[in-house]
């Protein structure tokens, strides 16, 4: 928070003895001198002090925080789940992790960050999220290689007798390569470290970063710089999810790839999801880099912050800040400053807002791949690529367009508000969407298999449901968990099987997943999950322009950072556990663990569960936004109600040009 900062201009024309006099002039007061040191000085760097290069800076930052954690992290849930063992609840917590270690350092690093150099406390997140990228990779190349089972492991057929001698092994599997594995799921510990790391780099950038880019430029102009700001971290996201997705498609183990005999729609496969943290990890050192070149304050800032008119609400500290000018430097004056954003009312129900309005995101951001994945059938590479051109189409365009009506129409913080409620209406109509769902016809799943068994036809075959080659029978109408669930007891080596129990001999039984037919429903979700997303991210600059103006300036990077804290407490941070159990909460087959019981990963759902579920969630929390918003909007009280649209008036004039 930067509560002195712009109050150190005017302090005493004493040079500080222990500067360097060569560098400085006499007459420059020591605030000034101490920027001039801590500023790189040559003239490639001085060049770079312009807004706009801070605007390209935090655009660096955002895409490659976006990328890594909204995009990698989220396109790896399916494929981590599978190869470590964990269920959706465990990687909801793996999830949620970055967002609990935001709780605690948000107000500190806003408040501490908020009255230092920012540009080094922005670098320094960078860092952060190098060290994170590199550590969530690791497990990778701890755990040895990937272990499946293919649809010719003899362990795989019935066994309804004492000898073996009618089930006929596969030539490319040996004991130790199917069925139970090594128990691999204590690497979810690397996983949380690395999640640790990214919270802490990211708490800088959309607290004290937004407050460094709204302090240099103008109100309108901000409106602008924001839009793109949040374009950008948009489309960070969707190019982890387009580019996670790709390296989904390369099978886990890169060197053993020649020798894998499935395919990405098996569903005991698993992509190269640690390979994008690899190319994450360096560059995120490079935006540090970048970052680091920046003053504390560019050249006329001073002249912006003289030209802006405050307009926060009347009990948002406004008098104290006028009266005290060295407000912020004593510690108690964090409590001082707490307790007046506590009782800015429009403030606290726009972060009410923004309670709901994160757990909606985040959470369809770890789950939608996979959703789409379960209930379109789906493989998850496609999941996460459609999900990300999506993002691009619908959160890009609605952050922009978003931005630039601000910008266009100069809206005050009445006419943003008034805006969101307009949008949030139609966003709370569309959850809707989450209903549609592909058919499958009149096929058998496991998940309508309680015993193991249909019509007991397999019910003594011991099967089991620790790996899942489904294969296909009844040409195309029925398909089951396993050649061992369709009472199969002859592997004939070319893709089919023979002496199945639940099936007439008269079909034949074909190892793979049943082929979907045409589903016309998924075009029409896409569609649906387009305006969704839209809608979603459209008022959001809108609203973060009302919350920027609706506080004092100097309270501005505290308050997003109280913003950001309860946005991730009662947001954030359960969003992943909470969607992560609707998914476990509609699992009709687990996966057997490692100690032989069902605790590992979920392999079918019931999709009508979900698709219920999913859409009361998601339309209790669009209808809990909207309300919040409306709350903030009717309580809004300005300093100066009677003068409002003088001071709007005024700042218009001595705004400068564009």
């Amino acid at each position: 928070m930067q509560f002195s900062s712009k109050m150190t201009s005017h302090a005493d024309k004493e040079v500080d003895p222990e500067l360097n006099k060569d560098d400085i002039d006499n007459s420059m007061t020591t605030a000034e001198a101490t920027r001039k040191l801590e500023a790189p000085n040559d003239g490639f760097c001085k060049a770079l002090h312009k807004p706009v290069w801070v605007l390209l800076a935090l655009c660096g930052a955002t895409f490659i925080q976006g990328v890594v954690t909204d995009g990698f992290v989220n396109t790896s849930v399916t494929s981590i789940e599978r190869r470590f063992q964990l269920s959706s609840t465990q990687s909801g917590i793996i999830v949620s992790v970055y967002f609990f270690t935001g709780i605690f350092v948000n107000l500190i690093v806003s408040y501490l960050g908020g009255r230092g150099y920012k540009a080094r406390w922005l670098a320094g997140g960078m860092i952060f999220y190098s060290i994170g990228a590199f550590v969530y990779s690791l497990p990778h190349f701890l755990s040895g290689y990937y272990r499946y089972a293919d649809s010719h492991d003899y362990s795989l057929l019935c066994n309804t007798q004492d000898d073996d001698a009618t089930r006929q092994p596969s030539s490319n599997s040996t004991d130790e390569d199917i069925l139970m594995q090594e128990d691999v799921s204590h690497y979810l510990y690397f996983f949380v470290i690395a999640q640790v790391a990214f919270g802490l780099g990211s708490a800088p950038l959309y607290t004290i970063g937004i407050a460094y880019l709204d302090e240099n430029v103008s109100v309108h102009r901000s409106g602008l710089y924001l839009g793109i700001f949040y374009a950008v971290a948009t489309l960070g996201p969707a190019v982890g999810y387009i580019s996670g997705g790709t390296f989904l498609k390369l099978y886990t183990d890169l060197q053993k790839s020649s020798e894998v005999t499935i395919t990405p729609e098996d569903p005991s496969w698993v992509g190269a999801w640690w390979l994008g943290m690899i190319f994450a990890s360096p560059l995120a050192l490079c935006v540090a880099a970048f970052l680091w070149i920046f003053p504390r304050e560019l050249p006329g800032t001073d002249e912006v912050r003289k030209n802006k008119v405050s307009v926060a609400h009347k009990k948002g500290g406004d008098e104290i800040l006028r009266t005290r000018p060295d407000f912020g430097a004593k510690p108690a004056d964090f409590f001082i400053a707490l307790k007046l954003l506590i009782r800015n009312p429009t403030m606290m129900f726009l972060n009410l807002m923004s309670v709901f309005k994160a757990m909606i995101i985040i959470g369809f951001a770890a789950y939608m791949p996979k959703l789409v994945q379960t209930q379109f059938g789906q493989t998850a590479s496609f999941s996460a690529t459609v999900v990300g051109g999506t993002i691009i189409l619908g959160g890009c365009g609605g952050n922009f367009l978003g931005g630039w009506l601000v910008k266009r129409f100069r809206w005050d913080i009445r006419s943003n508000l008034t805006f969101c409620i307009a949008i949030q209406i139609l966003s709370t109509a569309l959850c809707t969407n989450f209903l549609l769902r592909c058919s499958n016809g009149n096929r058998v799943y496991m998940s309508t298999i309680d015993d193991g068994s249909i019509g007991g036809c397999s019910a003594l075959c011991a099967c089991s449901t620790n790996q899942h080659t489904p294969v296909c029978a009844l040409d195309g109408s029925a398909e089951f968990f396993s050649p061992c669930h369709a009472g199969c007891t002859q592997d004939f080596q070319n893709n089919t099987y023979g002496g199945c129990s639940c099936v007439p001999d008269t079909f034949t039984i074909n190892s793979g997943k049943c082929k979907v037919e045409s589903c016309p429903q998924l075009r029409i979700f896409l569609f649906g999950l387009f305006l969704s997303t839209f809608s979603v991210f459209l008022p959001m600059i809108p609203g973060l322009h009302a919350a920027l103006r609706c506080v004092p300036e100097s309270q501005r990077s505290f308050a997003l950072g109280l913003a950001n804290v309860i946005a991730k407490i009662f947001g954030s941070f359960p969003a992943p556990i909470v969607f992560g159990a609707i998914f476990d909460s509609t699992c009709e087959v687990w996966q057997v663990g490692p100690n032989g019981d069902g605790s590992g990963s979920c392999w079918l759902y019931n999709n009508s569960k979900l698709a219920v579920r999913m859409t009361i969630l998601s339309g209790f929390l669009l209808l809990g936004g909207m309300v919040a918003t409306m709350m903030s909007l009717y309580l809004y009280k300005p300093v100066r109600l009677d003068n409002r649209e003088h001071g709007s008036r005024e700042e218009k004039q001595t705004l400068p040009p564009l």
